[in-house]
């Protein structure tokens, strides 16, 4: 099991060593731009490496009725974000998304006290993010549509440092491009209204995964990745957060945890199994040393492919039930049953 360390002020020291490892709590400073990127001796142009940064916030909502899906994205070439709500009685999903060029979405420097926001007309999504303060808030004003609902919502995700362990986790694509990511699984209060319907957000009940992301990821590029959370019949909050990407050592430096009522275990590799021409059927998940093993069986997915010359990409994110069991590093066995969850599988060029 790898060890998580006291973060530093921040991620990249003044003589451009990095600091890869995981960590306790988010960086104050995440300062990714001062990353050499190609080598320790090369001079990097500036506009470059802010070209070459790719960088979102995503929050998932889960409640027994619905899931909510939304990003802020920014590609640097062109912004993107999206909001979606699938019900999971009716089993229907409808989407908001805009891509824009340019410098379209804000991200935060830092999840302290900085924001993200996506704004034009007839959309509006703004993550204020407070962790000094114990919360992230999230406010949504978009406009229906061609038959889509408006959707209006004030939600607030409660990462309190003090009960929840974050994953905050730096890992090296190579010794001078830095992979970094910020996910936990927290409660969730507030309300959203999908035109005259009001959907009730509720702390006791309800859970938030947030995706923070800062990367250098390279031209070409690929993600597995599996995400969940729930409770358990004994009234415990489980999650976990798991990925295979182009990390060579994905043994030591990985984002792969599971959350045990806010405690953190970190676990090794973690290997996927699906048919890539049939994503829709069932995928099977676990890690090389067994501590993790799921079953996930899809109910939909929002997918998209983009082919535009230099810009490619080839987008699948199911959503359904996962079951499955986690074992602990004392040897306890919890279990999971009908958990909400995504997985996804992401091809890239950009």
């Amino acid at each position: 099991m790898r060890k998580v360390i006291p973060a530093p002020e921040k991620m990249v020291e003044n003589d451009g060593k990095i600091n890869f490892g995981t960590f306790r709590t988010p960086f104050r400073n995440v300062n990714i731009l001062d990353a050499p990127l190609y080598s320790s001796s090369s001079k990097v142009p500036a506009f470059w490496k802010k070209f070459r940064l790719k960088e979102w916030q995503h929050y998932g909502i889960i409640t027994p009725t619905h899931y909510f899906g939304m990003v802020i994205f920014d590609a640097k070439f062109m912004g993107v974000s999206f909001f979606y709500a699938y019900d999971r009685i009716a089993n229907n999903r409808f989407e908001h998304s805009v891509q824009l060029p340019g410098k379209a979405s804000r991200i935060a420097g830092q999840v302290y006290d900085d924001s993200c926001e996506f704004k034009k007309k007839g959309y509006w999504l703004y993550f204020e993010n407070r962790l000094k303060d114990g919360y992230h808030k999230i406010v949504i004003d978009i406009e229906g549509k061609k038959g889509l609902p408006a959707v209006k919502g004030e939600i607030k995700i409660l990462e309190d440092l003090k009960t929840i362990e974050p994953l905050v986790q730096v890992s090296p694509i190579t010794p001078f491009r830095p992979f970094y990511t910020h996910k936990v699984a927290a409660p969730a209060e507030g309300v959203i209204k999908l035109g005259n319907q009001e959907i009730v957000i509720d702390r006791k009940r309800d859970v938030a995964l947030i995706d923070e992301q800062k990367t250098y990821y390279p031209y070409s590029s690929f993600w597995k990745w599996a995400t969940s959370a729930g409770y358990d019949e004994y009234g415990e909050l489980l999650a976990f957060n798991l990925c295979q990407n182009m990390i060579t050592d994905d043994e030591d430096f990985n984002e792969n945890c599971m959350w045990v009522g806010g405690k953190i275990y970190c676990l090794k590799a973690v290997r996927f199994e699906f048919e890539e021409e049939n994503i829709m059927r069932p995928w099977k998940i676990k890690t090389t040393d067994g501590s993790l093993e799921l079953l996930f069986t899809s109910s939909g997915q929002r997918a998209e492919k983009i082919n535009a010359g230099f810009l490619v990409s080839d987008f699948h994110q199911p959503f359904g039930i996962y079951s499955g069991r986690f074992r602990d590093d004392n040897n306890r066995i919890y279990t999971m049953a009908n958990f909400f969850g995504l997985t996804e599988h992401h091809v890239t060029r950009y």
